[in-house]
């Protein structure tokens, strides 16, 4: 069976994410040998094609190859992160949503309405919705309720990760803080400026060479950031970056990650913290699922000094760093167990042509 994957998707998801994903698919799927893959995009990332050029398994294609080899098949099924193949309307479509139009609340009243009647129709359209976890399913389910029976938990086990020497993760740092240490933050705009307050206060205790690394969702988001900073004292130690260009090293190199107003949406982010064994800090919200409480440490991050504290604690006490990562890795490996346990399918045994 041929699977066409679609990566340029129309919904928010880094291309690191994006492609991620296509790996840990294609990795599911080394050893059914019914299985060709068609991974259709414009713009692979060098490394994704390094990986794939000489594999007898995987075909890459752009957009227009695709559309004219979609026409010429007979066996084929579709699976995409938000996007469509023209022509492939007979061939059963699966859905893997890694964000939703709803997360998207900066957005412009006319875009918003694009992305969701976009969103709506990928459901529509679809054989299978796939949640690869149950806050995915959770926070699905509650904001399309009208499509809740779609949604259905499946199993894809994460492939090995890139490995970064000492010296490509000093490159980073050297790019992001001149070579010192620094926090990653995925933090709401709306919560900007109070995580630059905690910050300061940290600042203004340990005398610190330490920056913080924002990481926000979009272009418009970034220049806001922008205007914001300005005038802000240890702005030098302040980094803004727009997730596009998200790479797996930043994580790899930072020293602990913030998530604040965040959803399923980071998931895959969190799991790549752990595994490389970066400590998380959440800001409390009840969207969050009981079942990721213990993959790091949970909080009020409007409480007066409470971030600044965290931020304290984790710089003077690295043995309470490696513990809290340690954590991480342990609730990881339970995460995946209950997964295993309770029978998910395995999403590419649910893949029929």
């Amino acid at each position: 069976m041929r699977l066409f994957i679609l990566t340029d998707t129309k919904l928010a998801v880094s291309s690191a994410i994006l492609f991620q994903k296509v790996i840990d698919i294609i990795e599911a799927g080394a050893n059914a040998a019914h299985l060709q893959f068609y991974i259709v995009s414009n713009h692979f990332p060098i490394h994704f094609k390094e990986l794939f050029l000489r594999s007898h398994q995987v075909t890459l294609l752009n957009q227009l190859q695709a559309e004219q080899l979609i026409g010429e098949v007979t066996n084929a099924s579709i699976l995409h992160f938000g996007a469509e193949l023209k022509g492939s309307a007979q061939f059963p479509h699966y859905f893997i949503p890694l964000t939703h139009p709803g997360l998207a609340t900066d957005f412009s009243f006319l875009k918003r309405i694009s992305h969701q009647f976009a969103f709506k129709s990928y459901l529509k359209k679809a054989t299978s919705v796939f949640c690869l976890n149950d806050w995915a399913f959770n926070s699905l389910q509650f904001f399309y309720k009208q499509y809740a029976s779609l949604f259905k938990p499946a199993f894809l086990p994460t492939a090995a990760l890139p490995t970064f020497e000492w010296t490509q993760l000093s490159e980073v740092k050297n790019d992001f803080s001149d070579g010192n240490n620094y926090f990653l933050a995925f933090v709401p705009i709306d919560h900007f400026v109070d995580t630059l307050k905690e910050f300061s206060i940290f600042k203004k205790w340990q005398q610190t060479s330490m920056s913080i690394v924002f990481v926000f969702d979009n272009e418009t988001q970034l220049q806001e950031a922008v205007t914001l900073l300005k005038g802000y004292k240890y702005k030098d130690a302040v980094v803004l970056k727009n997730s596009a260009a998200l790479s797996q090293a930043w994580i790899a190199a930072t020293y602990a990650i913030l998530f604040d107003g965040v959803d399923f949406d980071k998931t895959v982010i969190m799991e790549w913290g752990i595994f490389y064994d970066i400590p998380l800090l959440f800001n409390f919200i009840k969207s969050q699922p009981d079942s990721w409480n213990k993959a790091g440490s949970v909080f009020s991050f409007s409480e007066q000094s409470a971030l600044a504290s965290h931020f304290k604690l984790y710089y003077k006490d690295e043995v309470y760093r490696q513990a809290r990562a340690k954590m991480g890795k342990e609730w990881l490996q339970l995460l995946l167990s209950d997964r295993l346990q309770k029978g998910l399918p395995n999403l590419i045994n649910e893949l029929k042509g």
